[in-house]
């Protein structure tokens, strides 16, 4: 007697029709959505200033948040805020507070977003024993100031009541020689890049006075776009700025971490001394008195900024900051 044949149940597949089956599945399955495009036009080279947006691209927080970012390197005369406004791709960029006025007085229509330092980096660095802590101090002196900064040097000896013949400017770059071998008092620098390499030249003898401490209290490093490209791209900006937050929160929360993305970023300028020095000089910056990035921009700020730029000519007049605020004033 033949043994009785076993049948195969008609719901189990062979191995290759379930692998048919499988890609036929898949090849149905709706494909996942593009990651949005964004350029970000930077300000300057490379360096900590954008350590927030270096660690977002390297942890994936844009791509987390659907987008494809591509930094646009910095460049002289570089005219970023018109390749944002003519973009139809979402674009932005970073620029300084005043420069920011300077832009809208000349006719650009521009929105800032955030403020990545609640204030300006900038300021003057001097010597003991003879430290600069005042504008008074220039009397009698010479002030290396930098180029397009001396309608700032200007206004600070117009509101100490000092006469501009009363000390000497002369233009210098970002060379500590002439203030290190006493050609100079003072030197305009800022606290996260010549400071920092001062320090490490002079150790306790550096000394720095800041633009807010003489009275400029200035927003820098101001995220910016223009009203079309909220109109067109809103979300994908909205969420470049909360990847950016993230992005800044986790880079000072790890440090070591951060000094290994800014490597990559910063090629042979990298010095890993000077820059986890000038990470620990921003960081007080980027988070101000609320400990978070992207604090709120204050509308009284700005106020007091438009002020100044219209004393010092880089704006002829003041405008509501509703005007010009992507973002609720508080």
């Amino acid at each position: 007697m033949k043994p009785p044949r076993i049948h195969r149940s008609s719901a189990t597949l062979s191995p290759r029709l379930a692998v048919l089956f499988l890609v036929a599945l898949f090849a149905c399955a709706p494909a996942a959505p593009a990651a949005a495009p964004v350029a970000f036009h930077l300000d300057w080279f490379p360096g900590p200033q954008f350590a927030g947006l270096y660690v977002a691209e390297a942890g994936g927080y844009y791509r987390d948040a659907g987008l494809a970012v591509a930094f646009v390197p910095f460049a002289y005369g570089a005219k970023s805020a018109a390749a944002i406004a003519a973009s139809d791709a979402t674009a932005l960029g970073c620029i300084e507070g005043y420069i920011f006025l300077q832009k809208r007085a000349q006719g650009a229509d521009l929105r800032a977003l955030a403020a990545t330092l609640q204030e300006s980096p900038a300021g003057y660095m001097s010597l003991a024993p003879h430290p600069v802590r005042s504008a008074r101090d220039f009397v009698g002196r010479t002030v290396g100031v930098h180029h397009y900064g001396d309608p700032l040097y200007r206004w600070f000896l117009r509101r100490a009541g000092v006469p501009e013949s009363a000390a000497t400017m002369i233009f210098v770059g970002d060379d500590l020689a002439p203030l290190l071998r006493g050609e100079i008092a003072a030197m305009q620098g800022y606290a996260t890049e010549e400071f920092v390499r001062l320090q490490a030249r002079v150790g306790g003898q550096a000394r720095f006075v800041s633009f807010r401490e003489l009275g400029f209290d200035a927003y820098s490093e101001i995220l910016y776009t223009t009203p079309g490209q909220l109109a067109a791209h809103g979300p994908a900006i909205r969420a470049f700025v909360a990847a950016t937050r993230r992005g800044w929160t986790e880079a000072f929360a790890h440090p070591d971490a951060t000094l290994r993305v800014l490597q990559s970023k910063m090629g042979d300028k990298f010095d890993a001394t000077l820059t986890a020095a000038a990470l620990a000089a921003l960081k007080p910056l980027v988070l101000g008195d609320s400990g978070q990035p992207f604090a709120p921009m204050r509308a009284a700020k700005w106020r007091a900024l438009e002020s100044a730029c219209v004393e010092m000519g880089f704006a002829r007049e003041a405008e509501p900051p509703e005007r010009f605020l992507a973002a609720p004033i508080p």
